[in-house]
């Protein structure tokens, strides 16, 4: 990708995390990385392009990370640190969380998903989806392992655990208590263990 676009996709998706999808406008970014509106629709034809390409590089951000976290393959004989993969995965929503206004991208365009365009909410809700997914995996391969000890389906787990996570980054925005994330995840481990 071109180095002005992804300074567009980089300014504007900093200008979602503070003000929402819909509350910035394309000469905000423009003025922010020195360009001329103009060159903004060069690359990105209407808000609504700008908007799904930053959803889905986001998307592709955390799915990258996610594979990562996977451990050995199938055929491996070696034993997956389920809990390592955990810690994995809450490490970039524990730095997200330490910016005072930022918090997961797809969370924040949640409150605003009925007026995203279409475009936008498939992307999200692909977000979502995959989290889950990845998720319930993990944990009922973590149980199975004997590594996580849980009441309740995985499915149902993971759900619980990714709407505090979610939940809890928009409650810290708001009371701006640094260490609200941190004692929500450390209560999801914690149920974990049994």
């Amino acid at each position: 990708m071109a180095e002005t676009a992804t300074q567009i996709l980089d300014t504007a998706e900093a200008l979602i995390q503070v003000k929402g999808f819909h509350a910035f406008s394309f000469q905000e970014v423009a003025d922010r990385v020195g360009i001329k509106k103009a060159s903004i629709y060069y690359h990105f034809p209407a808000k609504a392009e700008l908007g799904k390409a930053i959803v889905a590089r986001y998307r592709q951000t955390m799915l990258a990370a996610m594979t990562n976290l996977d451990g050995p393959k199938r055929d491996s004989r070696e034993e997956v640190d389920y809990w390592a993969a955990l810690a994995r995965y809450l490490e970039p929503i524990l730095t997200l969380a330490s910016n005072p206004v930022h918090a997961c991208l797809c969370g924040i365009l949640s409150g605003e998903y009925p007026g995203l365009p279409k475009d936008m909410q498939d992307e999200v809700e692909k977000f979502f989806d995959e989290q889950l997914t990845w998720l319930t995996k993990l944990l009922k391969a973590g149980r199975k392992a004997g590594a996580f000890h849980f009441q309740g389906s995985p499915a149902r787990m993971a759900k619980l655990s990714f709407s505090a996570i979610e939940g809890a980054m928009l409650i810290k925005r708001i009371t701006g208590d640094d260490k609200h994330v941190n004692q929500v995840t450390e209560s999801l481990q914690a149920l974990l263990r049994g």
